[in-house]
């Protein structure tokens, strides 16, 4: 998609896609947020590329990601 999401909240989405709702922490880290130097603290994939060739995304980052987690676990528990 065209927007970005933190990995805290993509850690929230698939923890609550399931069924979960644990307490998260973080450390503080460096650099304004991160982990540690070189993590990632947002996710903004390059899609230029796909659409220069006519795709366009069809959902936003947030669906996305609990559209893949539903997908792993029925792929998981089918």
């Amino acid at each position: 998609s065209e927007d970005r999401i933190s990995v805290l909240q993509i850690a929230k989405i698939v923890s609550e896609e399931l069924g979960l709702y644990p307490e998260i922490y973080t450390t503080g880290g460096v650099d304004g947020g991160r982990g540690w130097r070189g993590d990632v603290k947002y996710m903004l994939l390059d899609i230029k590329k796909a659409k220069s060739r006519g795709w366009t995304p069809s959902t936003n980052s947030e669906n996305a990601i609990r559209l893949a987690t539903k997908e792993l676990l029925n792929e998981v528990y089918a």
